[in-house]
């Protein structure tokens, strides 16, 4: 065994093991952040770490935490089984991801410069991203984001490469760690899956109108979201307007309002003492 992965190997029982597995990342490809998620299916992530500098930065994890985890591309995915592997952000994100101007409102920024074409309000912005996925379980997946602002250069296909060949290893590594901290690392507050998609409209508009609002918050097109959902483009649109007016809405910018509104109220819930 190498010397870089034997200081990882004894790292497992040390409290500074995720700043250890990301310096050991940082040896073999260049990055400017990390951050470090569990993802639960329909759960709010785990928050493990990040290295982000500056007291703006930081809320912006806590931003991303709190809600805008929902709409992110590598949260969609997990929910759907995403397999371990090594990703572009960008490769995850659906057909019309965050076009839309309806997207400026409340955390979210639109703009060009990002590959997904937004980012949460104040996370660090003009950065690339890949994201490590290790299948923990059957309902838990982590998240090794790396990030290098653009200015530096995108990642190339020699660095999904390499971090690839690591995959085996850091699975082992990290399975072993969050097999004996999972517990004391569960930092990031607690949500129910009612505070999901899955829950939006419920008592107001059927399963299959629901399916179709989530795909259009998810940034899907109509032609996408037939697709998905075997329906023609006709239905789809049938589903949408039916929905609409059953929550008394009429634009995407409504929609994107009343999600964030139903996500706010379910976390305020619960940090709600029951008495």
């Amino acid at each position: 065994m190498n010397d870089r992965a034997a200081r990882l190997v004894t790292a497992i029982d040390r409290s500074d093991f995720p700043e250890a597995l990301v310096s050991h990342l940082g040896e073999r490809v260049a990055f400017d952040a990390a951050t470090i998620f569990v993802h639960r299916r329909e759960l709010a992530p785990i928050y493990v770490f990040d290295n982000f500098v500056g007291g703006k930065a930081k809320q912006g994890i806590r931003e991303y935490l709190q809600k805008t985890y929902a709409l992110n591309p590598f949260f969609q995915a997990q929910r759907n089984g995403l397999a371990s592997g090594v990703y572009r952000i960008r490769d995850l994100a659906p057909d019309i991801f965050f076009q839309s101007e309806f997207y400026n409102d409340y955390r979210i920024k639109v703009t060009s410069n990002e590959e997904i074409g937004y980012v949460t309000r104040d996370w660090p912005e003009g950065l690339a991203e890949i994201d490590v996925a290790i299948q923990l379980g059957p309902d838990e997946t982590v998240e090794f984001a790396l990030y290098r602002y653009r200015s530096n250069g995108d990642f190339s296909d020699a660095d999904l490469i390499a971090i690839e060949d690591e995959l085996a290893f850091l699975t082992a590594c990290f399975g072993s760690y969050w097999r004996r901290n999972r517990a004391s690392d569960d930092l990031s507050e607690q949500r129910t899956s009612s505070a999901g998609p899955a829950a939006f409209g419920e008592g107001k508009i059927s399963v299959r109108e629901r399916q179709v609002l989530e795909f259009v918050l998810r940034g899907y097109s109509s032609e996408s979201i037939a697709a998905q959902l075997g329906i023609s483009l006709a239905t789809v649109k049938t589903h949408r307007k039916n929905a609409y007016e059953k929550l008394n809405i009429s634009t995407q910018a409504q929609l994107f309002s009343l999600y964030l509104k139903h996500l706010d109220a379910n976390y305020s819930m619960e940090l709600t003492p029951s008495r």
